[in-house]
């Protein structure tokens, strides 16, 4: 039994693997990479310094969620909750299919202390938050979405924020199915600050991504917007390896609506040159980030010997 579940695991590493490499290959085969060379060449370097301050700042508004999460466990300082979102972070991007979403229990445990049924909940109510920035931003961003429902997703969204706390526990103590599906769902320990703070992590990201598809395509901001929500809303696919390569820059590709142009063909392998920029600064980030705090505090060690 544990090799036929260590078979399936496999198989699906292996099938995440050539589906992101098949999807680059088709994409990228007709690419000039000395044209997107040249255009890399010419980004100021004010722009690629603002992207990086950008991209890092969204973690600190990550590991200051994560801190309003289990401040009621035990408060910690933001440095070591950015520890458990850049930890955790680094491995949903190492592991195929998400797998790395396993580390943050592990992480959580270690730093609040928290059990395994606590935690994961945790994990899913940011997953919800997320999502549903996510989907707002969609909503009031795609141009083919007009009309009523961008304002009526917004106040259902900002009525379920807002709900006042003794409606949620009249809500929660009811015996219907649809109230036992939210006790075991619902972890909201956080102030509803925590939305604000899922907005800004996102809206720093796809910021990043968008600038940098503006300018080494000369594309329409908004354009490069949308393919920045297209490259996060791919990472929602089943089958995907690491980091999503190949699939990311499917959606952006997809998502930017230029198909047919001349910009069209260079599009994958600028998304995929932005993509391996973001990897490198987060994994950057969780490396130098985990040796700082592992390395010896000079002035605790002097106090220790006297």
């Amino acid at each position: 039994m544990t090799d036929m579940v260590a078979l399936k695991r496999l198989l699906k590493l292996l099938l995440g693997w050539c589906l992101g490499g098949l999807l680059l290959w088709w994409m990228l085969r007709q690419v000039d990479l000395s044209a997107l060379a040249h255009s890399a060449s010419h980004v100021p370097a004010g722009l690629w310094l603002l992207c990086t301050g950008l991209w890092l700042l969204s973690f600190v508004f990550r590991g200051r969620r994560v801190q309003q999460e289990w401040q009621w466990r035990r408060p910690v300082s933001l440095g070591i909750a950015m520890r458990v979102v850049l930890l955790h972070n680094a491995a949903v991007l190492v592991f195929p299919f998400r797998a790395g979403e396993a580390g943050y229990p592990l992480l959580v445990k270690q730093v609040f202390g928290a059990p395994l049924g606590q935690s994961l909940r945790s994990l899913m109510w940011l997953r919800i938050q997320d999502l549903g920035v996510l989907s707002l931003l969609v909503l009031w961003l795609w141009p083919s979405l007009h009309g009523a429902w961008p304002l009526l997703f917004t106040a259902a969204l900002l009525g379920l924020i807002f709900l006042p706390a003794h409606t949620w526990l009249e809500l929660l103590k009811r015996r219907s199915v649809g109230a036992k599906l939210l006790r075991k769902l619902m972890h909201r320990r956080a102030p509803r600050s925590a939305w604000l703070l899922s907005l800004a992590n996102w809206l720093c990201k796809l910021t990043v991504v968008a600038l940098l598809l503006e300018a080494l395509l000369d594309i329409p901001f908004l354009a490069a917007l949308q393919g920045a929500l297209g490259g996060e809303w791919a990472g929602l696919l089943p089958l995907q390896g690491p980091a999503g390569l190949g699939t990311y820059e499917a959606g952006v590709w997809l998502a930017t609506g230029l198909h047919g142009t001349a910009i069209a063909a260079q599009l994958p392998a600028t998304a995929l040159l932005v993509h391996v920029f973001c990897l490198a600064l987060s994994l950057s980030a969780a490396l130098l980030w985990w040796a700082a705090l592992r390395w010896p505090d000079p002035v605790a060690a002097n106090r220790d010997n006297s």
